[in-house]
């Protein structure tokens, strides 16, 4: 949720003249904090449209099988078993898709816009995807680029409290 909504919220704002939807029909009901998506969205969107999967790593599992009606293009960390997509770029040693969208944002910051809404959901993306920063791919590289998006004023402690909300429910089972 994190890589789709922080892709989506930098392309808005650098691309204000587009047309730039999300369309994810597996929402995670632990961050429905991070606000809705873009809900139903007609057939005659996706003809002719650019289609960015991101953070899935096959075609089987995408949430909305409408991709397949546009230009594809894949973004994800996990390993390529089963490529998909007109364009795929993967990058299996990263902790998050959002790590890599983060770098594609540092390499082209002269050219895209970072808002603090899109670093809010790039870092709370690569918060949980990387188990809190403690799982096997997060590196020095990793940390400096979550401090991309902590430099744009993003409020960590809200973030925190409501990742946390569910997880003092079961701790309390």
């Amino acid at each position: 949720v994190g890589s789709t909504k922080g892709l989506q919220a930098i392309l808005r704002a650098t691309y204000p003249e587009k047309e730039i939807l999300l369309c994810n029909d597996d929402y995670a009901q632990y961050l429905e904090f991070l606000g809705p998506e873009d809900g139903i969205i007609p057939d005659e969107k996706f003809a002719d449209a650019l289609g960015i999967a991101v953070d899935t790593g096959t075609i089987d599992r995408l949430s909305s099988k409408k991709f397949e009606m546009c230009k594809e293009t894949k973004i994800d960390h996990h390993i390529d078993n089963n490529p998909y997509g007109d364009i795929s770029w993967v990058e299996d040693f990263r902790s998050a898709a959002c790590e890599m969208i983060v770098h594609f944002y540092d390499t082209f910051r002269d050219e895209l816009v970072m808002t603090k809404d899109a670093a809010f959901y790039l870092y709370t993306g690569m918060v949980t995807d990387s188990g809190r920063f403690k799982y096997d791919g997060v590196s020095g590289d990793t940390l400096r680029l979550a401090g991309i998006l902590l430099d744009q004023g993003i409020n960590t402690e809200w973030l925190f409290a409501n990742l946390y909300l569910d997880e003092f429910d079961q701790l309390k089972f």
